[in-house]
């Protein structure tokens, strides 16, 4: 329990400053810096894309209250940042999702699988780009990914896709987390 709480302070202090550094402008590629239309009195939440830097994740932060529909929706239509790409494959679509307890199950069509262009690290920023970005949702514990409604393997032979995964922020570069 004690670790629990560590772990959800070191994540709210993680998010804190990465929502500080949208909020100030996060710098781009050419060393612009990006405006961010946040208001820090409204609740915003975060929704995880592929960055063109690093080969990270990074956070786009969205204003509102997370809805599962909202974040699915942010994810599929892809980053309005020019320095992040969408983590999801071309004609990718959710067909659906239900919960039971604190597992998330999200159903996506076939193009997840088919149009995914592979590697270990690409699957990595696919499959945590939705776990993560899903993971802030109250009552989201850990999300179990299926494709066509049915439980799969692996999307591209690298992550055991066969279980519920729980969030896991080592892809945004924190080695704390």
């Amino acid at each position: 329990m004690k670790k629990e709480r560590i772990l959800a302070g070191l994540l709210s202090a993680v998010l804190a400053v990465l929502a500080v550094r949208v909020l100030i402008g996060w710098p781009a590629s050419d060393g612009e810096v990006v405006p961010a239309a946040l208001d820090p009195a409204e609740p915003f939440y975060p929704v995880y894309f592929a960055s063109r830097e690093n080969g990270l994740l990074a956070p786009e932060f969205q204003q509102g209250s997370p809805t599962i529909d909202s974040v699915l929706a942010r994810l599929l239509a892809g980053p309005s940042l020019q320095h992040l790409v969408g983590a999801l494959p071309a004609e990718t679509a959710v067909l659906g999702y239900s919960q039971a307890g604190g597992t998330l199950y999200v159903s996506f069509s076939h193009h997840l699988v088919t149009n995914h262009p592979g590697g270990s690290t690409g699957e990595i920023l696919t499959v945590y780009s939705i776990v993560n970005s899903l993971a802030v949702l109250a009552g989201v514990e850990q999300v179990q990914i299926l494709v066509e409604n049915q439980v799969i393997d692996t999307l591209a032979g690298h992550l055991n896709l066969r279980r519920a995964l729980r969030p896991d922020y080592s892809a945004l570069g924190a080695s704390v987390l």
